[in-house]
């Protein structure tokens, strides 16, 4: 009869581990940002590419993770920063960043940006109707599982 009972718990363990881990790599304000990660591959080899205008080089073996994120409207990213590069295009509606010094810049549909590093940055979509979409391409350290490291409000009023 333990086995029976045993089994049944520790898959409730589990579950709430992992339910864990996914709720704590993106823990923004319930209900307005949502992230969907639509593949993820494993570049293995270091590479080096100047080709024009762009220069690409990486020194170890790195994940590329694409996703979509949307926005509600009003909708916020919450305060964070990441482990590596990310490419973002403004697929729909509009996205205003805010730096550690809240400042703000706007980024309307058909516009791109790169986060990276340890900067502090909120993203919000301040509509009250529409919602904004944006293709996220996540360039991070191979085996990376938090995508996001949050951080708290460097001080300024939005949030």
């Amino acid at each position: 009869m333990r086995k029976a009972i045993r089994s049944p718990l520790l898959a409730l363990a589990l579950i709430v581990v992992f339910a864990g881990t996914v709720l704590a790599t993106f823990p923004v304000p319930a209900g307005s940002f949502h992230l969907t990660i639509l593949s993820r591959g494993t570049l293995s080899e270091p590479v080096h590419f100047n080709t024009g205008a762009v220069k690409f080089q990486t020194k170890g073996s790195v994940d590329f993770v694409a996703a979509t994120a949307t926005f509600d409207a009003p909708g916020s990213s919450g305060w964070h920063a990441h482990p590596g590069v990310v490419l973002v295009t403004v697929e729909s509606g509009s996205l205003v960043r805010y730096d550690e010094h809240c400042s703000a810049t706007v980024y309307p549909a058909g516009s791109a940006f790169v986060e990276s590093g340890d900067v502090a940055e909120l993203f919000r979509n301040e509509s009250t109707t529409t919602p904004a979409v944006v293709r996220v391409n996540f360039l991070v350290p191979a085996g990376t599982t938090a995508l996001r490291i949050d951080t708290p409000n460097p001080g300024c009023p939005q949030n």
